[in-house]
């Protein structure tokens, strides 16, 4: 099977899951975020210790599943926030931990398990917290709620590919050459401008709020494509290709989900806040 029809195969699959997922109910949607965030905190570690900056792997997406669980019935409202304080000596434990394992670099173990949950852990929980909260999408005026991920995901498809496209048709001016040498700055440029028109007609569609689709596709489109570069320097720094290989002819988790890393956070506080 030649990489092309590899890839197609595995785009459709993974899209149809995911729409599947996130239509259905918010266990489907959590436990699918869930295996995601594990697998791409797998890969994360697995990119950190080919330059022996950390040996987390056997631990490390054990604190991931727990933290997940926490935030998103948190999110859920299934426990109240203040067992979130519950991270707090979870953490610690992690440290104390180190006393015994005899690691010989055991601060690299704990700063890494940290920027894993910030990194990775919290984005996809964010994502449950985006699909399944009812204050957030009415301030919208969406009618339902899985609606609001879903417009998420196209919008961000739509930029990936549109500064792809873009790039490559008239793209000059690089933008990270030393990071990304295949993203340009009218890549970019073109990235936004159709992720504002994926939102505004998404925003149609459900005849919900333009102005705030426009603003979240903004932030998004921006956001994601930092999110993508962010993930490229990791590569980078262990020189490595793909993230991992869990998506044949796609790479692995991180890969796939790169764009969600900064934007759903910050798509999230946006609408806490308006």
């Amino acid at each position: 099977m030649n990489n092309l029809v590899q890839r197609i195969i595995t785009g459709t699959l993974f899209v149809a899951t995911l729409i599947l997922c996130i239509s259905w109910n918010e266990y489907s949607t959590g436990i699918l975020f869930l295996i995601f965030s594990t697998f791409g905190t797998i890969e994360f570690y697995n990119i950190l210790n080919k330059k022996e900056l950390s040996n987390n792997t056997k631990y490390g997406p054990f604190v991931n599943v727990v933290v997940y669980i926490l935030l998103t019935l948190s999110f859920l409202g299934f426990i109240e926030y203040k067992f979130l304080f519950l991270i707090i000596p979870f953490m610690l434990v992690l440290v104390i931990q180190e006393l015994f394992l005899k690691d010989k670099i055991p601060y690299q173990n704990i700063s890494s398990t940290l920027f894993a949950l910030l990194y990775i852990t919290l984005p996809f929980a964010a994502l449950n917290y985006l699909s399944f909260n009812e204050e957030l999408y009415s301030k919208i005026s969406l009618s339902n709620n899985w609606s609001l991920l879903l417009g998420f995901f196209i919008i961000l498809w739509t930029s990936d590919s549109m500064a792809y496209v873009v790039g490559r048709l008239i793209g000059k001016h690089k933008l990270f050459v030393l990071v990304s040498p295949g993203k340009t700055w009218e890549g970019l440029l073109g990235g936004i401008v159709f992720s504002l028109l994926a939102g505004y007609i998404f925003a149609t569609i459900t005849e919900s709020s333009a102005i705030h689709w426009m603003i979240m596709s903004l932030i998004i489109s921006i956001f994601g494509t930092l999110g993508d570069l962010s993930e490229s320097l990791l590569k980078r720094s262990a020189d490595v290709k793909d993230s991992g290989t869990l998506l044949p002819g796609h790479g692995g988790v991180l890969d796939r989900f790169d764009g969600i890393l900064f934007s759903a956070p910050l798509v999230l506080t946006y609408l806490l806040f308006i």
